[in-house]
This record gives C-alpha cells, structure tokens and sequence, in this order.
C-alpha cells in the first residue's frame, strides 16, 4: 500500500470509484505540490476527473479528510506526548472577472477565507496530521459594537473551544498518552479556561497551554494583575531560547529567566450569566538583558497542567517553541502548494481541494522532521521501492542497492534534486527544496513509465 492509499484507505466515502480517484488525485496533486492542477493531473481525462471530485456534492471536506485523520490517530496512538496545535491563517482568493460582461477590460475580485485547522505534533516536533479544520468567510458588514451583544457560540473565538473539545476527545481515545492542546496570544478566552478545569465529574480533561494576551485582575487576595503577580515570583532557573533573524530583527540566542504561580482570575463579565473565578497556572519567561536596540523576548504562558519545579516550566516552554511548526506548515501550504492561486468559484469546490492539498503538505512537512528524529530508520517506511530507487539513481548515478538506505539519505538526496547543496555547514534541508525535489521526482518517474512504455510496445 503506496503512502496516498494509506491516509485514503479507512475515508467515510460514498462508494469505492471515489476513494480510488481520490487517492489518485492526492498521488498527483503530491507529486507536483507547486503545478497547477491541470499540470499536476498530466492528461485532460485525469484533470477532468479532479475537478469533479472538487464538484461532487456526494463529498465534502470532512471526507476526504476523513481516512488522512483516522490515519493520524493511529500514529498519535504510538506517542506518549502530542501537542494539538490549532491556528488561523487567512487566504486570498482572487478570480479574474474578464469576459463577464466588462469587454476587454481586466477585472477581479478579491475574496478573503479563514483556515482553522488542528495539527497533531510529536513532542519532537514530527507532523502526525490534521485532525480537523474550520474553513470560512467573514460577513462583508462590519458588526461594529454588535459584537459586544453575541453570544461567545455566534463569534468566530468559538472555534477555539471546539478545537479544545476535540484535544478532550483525543485524550479520552488515548488515555496513556498526554494530550496538549497548544494556541497562540488569540487563544486566551475565559471559557477555555473554565472548560479545561479538572474535576471528578469531567476527569480526562485534556491538558492546554496557551501565550497570553489580556492582562487580568487577579482574584481579591492576591491583588494586583497576572503580569504583577508573575513578575514578583521567584525565578526558578534560565534557559536559552534561538531566535531567528527577521525585519528588523537580528538573529541571537536569549536567555530567559522563567517564573512560574498559580494564580486565580477574577470572574469575566459575560451577558446573562457571571462565569465562576478560574484557577490557572502561568509561567512567565522574560529576556534579562537584551541587546542594545532590541525588544526584549517575553512569553506568559497558561496551563491547566502542574509546574512543581523548574524542569516542567522548561518543558512547557519546549512545547510552545513546537506551536511554531505550524506556521512552516501554513508557508507550504501557502508557498509550496499554492492554494491561495486555486480557481475554483465556489467556496464549497476550494474548501475540498484545500483538504486534499492540507494532506499533501503534511506529507512535505512530515518528511522534513522524521528525517531528522528518526534519521536511521530504512526509507522504505516512508518512500515505495520505485520512489528511493529513483532518487538514488538520479543522484547518484549509479544503480540502487538491493537495501533500502536510511530515511535521512534519501530525504537529503530528494532534496539536492531541489537545489539543496548538503554542504557541510547546511545544516538539514527545509521543505523547499523538498517540494522542488519532488517536482524533479515527478518528471523523471514520468519520463522513465513513458521510455518503458514505448519499448514494451516496440
């Protein structure tokens, strides 16, 4: 069973005829992450038959996703810890409104979606999969002060709370393994922290750990706010954290000093109902002396999970520095997959073929960090004979051997075909030069079905 079949194997599907075209259509689509869908598919008749899947009101996102997120928790099922990182990226969609009744005049029109998925990550940072995603457009009237008067169900934060749920029903699935559920500054909602208070009635909770972005009113008795309170504990140790160069800002190593307090939030004003106080427990890493000219890096990060001592804040730390992965995974779906060029004109038929592209980049995103954890381990786990024997004979010139080399060979080797130069001072390719590997890949297998063909024939 060829990779593709397996995350569309156990997908809810109406009949076989569509697992089967959709598990071609993921073949191809993977194959070539960065080609347009045409390009991608290679003939008319298997274009054709890509576009009707997207079209098929028998099918929607949530089953093609379906087999790919069953696949998922069987690979959770193997962890002991899994970070649930859940997110929101915004998309463009711009479609060209020539030949509409304008002449020869050149139009569009811009659309903006959101994508909300909930992405399953080994503590060593390993993509195991897309578990769920929301997929939606904001009403073009602007709510202005209306919003104040929703309730928290009929706002877009809600989304929130459902991934929570959905971190609550994996750890109740896989009771030995720790299930955190892991959301940036946008995250920080009273009622997540309500609904992730452990109790006798409500004991599999699972775990969350979220950046904060309000600074609260701590309960009468503490006094003062969450920052105040944090910045009066005392400092339990000093870790370093790398931060990578971007505008207006040099790349350096900083070392934090971490603090962490249990701390309780004064109830939240709600309309028709007054939430009970909240207990939570913060660690606050902050930047003792940065460098001349540079903000100092802080984070206040919440949890409903026990911190006793300095090894378990550094770990929570560890785990928020994973929530970044996630944002790799937005820039190949964005960079290497192209989604935000789709034409699709409806937003049911782009929802369906953003499913299937948020599998092909898991894949990307997948190969890039298993070749890094589990760099010994045969290829064959990963790549079909015809995939690791191409890419060896392509980069190495020479016939394969009969044992498969180690997945971190193979990876780099798919990556040179990309541009990566594997220089001793490299470090580890990244999934760029993999997705442009793949096109490489693609071609030459292509290339090589066409030769054996004609000669079969002849």
């Amino acid at each position: 069973m060829g990779w593709a079949e397996a995350e569309t194997d156990r997908a809810s599907l109406p009949d076989a005829r569509l697992k089967r075209r959709l598990t071609r259509v993921l073949e191809q689509l993977s194959a070539q992450p960065t080609a347009s869908i045409p390009a991608a598919s290679g003939t008319w008749a298997d274009t054709k038959a890509a576009y009707r899947l997207f079209d098929n009101d028998r099918v929607d996102a949530v089953d093609i996703l379906d087999g790919h997120s069953r696949a998922t928790l069987q690979r959770i099922a193997a962890e002991s810890v899994v970070l649930l990182v859940q997110d929101t990226t915004f998309l463009s969609d711009i479609r060209d409104l020539q030949g509409r009744g304008v002449g020869t005049l050149r139009l569009t029109k811009r659309a903006e979606y959101l994508l909300h998925p909930s992405v399953a990550f080994s503590e060593s940072r390993v993509n195991l999969g897309v578990l769920g995603h929301h997929f939606w457009q904001r009403p073009q009237e602007r709510t202005g002060r209306r919003r104040e008067r929703c309730l928290l169900e009929e706002k877009e934060s809600y989304r929130w709370l459902l991934g929570y749920d959905m971190a609550c029903a994996l750890q109740v699935l896989n009771p030995d393994t720790l299930v955190v559920n892991v959301a940036d500054r946008e995250g920080d909602i009273y009622e997540w922290f309500l609904a992730g208070e452990f109790d006798e009635e409500v004991p599999d909770r699972a775990g969350y750990l979220i950046r904060a972005k309000c600074n609260r009113r701590v309960a009468p008795g503490e006094n003062g706010s969450l920052w105040e309170r944090l910045a009066q504990a005392p400092v339990l140790g000093q870790t370093t954290v790398s931060i990578t160069k971007r505008p207006g800002r040099r790349a350096r190593v900083a070392t934090l000093h971490v603090r962490a307090r249990t701390v309780t939030f004064h109830r939240a004003h709600r309309r028709g109902r007054n939430p009970a106080p909240v207990t939570v427990t913060a660690v606050y890493a902050r930047e003792a002396r940065p460098p001349a000219g540079e903000t100092a890096l802080e984070w206040m990060l919440l949890t409903n999970l026990p911190v006793d001592h300095f090894a378990a804040a550094q770990r929570l730390i560890g785990w928020y520095q994973a929530r970044w992965e996630i944002e790799l995974y937005f820039r190949i779906l964005k960079q290497g997959c192209r989604i935000e060029d789709l034409r699709l004109e409806t937003a049911q038929r782009l929802e369906r073929c953003i499913a299937v592209y948020l599998i092909v980049a898991w894949r990307l995103h997948y190969l890039t960090q298993i070749a890094r954890s589990r760099a010994t381990a045969p290829c064959s786990q990963v790549f079909s004979p015809a995939e690791w024997q191409t890419i060896y004979v392509l980069q190495k010139q020479q016939p394969p051997p009969k044992e498969s080399p180690s997945l971190r060979e193979i990876v780099r080797m798919l990556a040179q075909l990309g541009g990566f130069l594997a220089r001793k001072g490299d470090g580890e390719p990244g999934p760029e030069t993999l997705w442009r590997g793949f096109n490489v890949l693609r071609q030459s297998m292509r290339v090589l079905e066409i030769t054996t063909t004609v000669s079969q024939r002849a």
